[in-house]
């Protein structure tokens, strides 16, 4: 199992890279090799533990743009 590296994201955030083979194995990688713009969910599951899950974007509510 590969480790990753976790990194500064910001000033109040940190972050994981994902792995873009495993992103383009899911569908969520464009034909310019991009990754898309796509609502995930990030849950602790337990200290130290933690749950990515790609959600439908039909389901994510849009933001309320005033």
């Amino acid at each position: 199992m590969p480790i990753h590296q976790l990194v500064q994201v910001g000033r109040t955030s940190g972050g994981v890279v994902l792995p873009k083979s495993e992103l383009r194995a899911l569908g969520l990688v464009d034909e310019e090799g991009n990754v898309k713009d796509q609502p995930v969910r990030v849950t602790q599951k337990d200290t130290g533990t933690w749950e990515v899950s790609v959600i439908d974007p039909d389901d994510y509510p849009k933001p309320v743009i005033s």
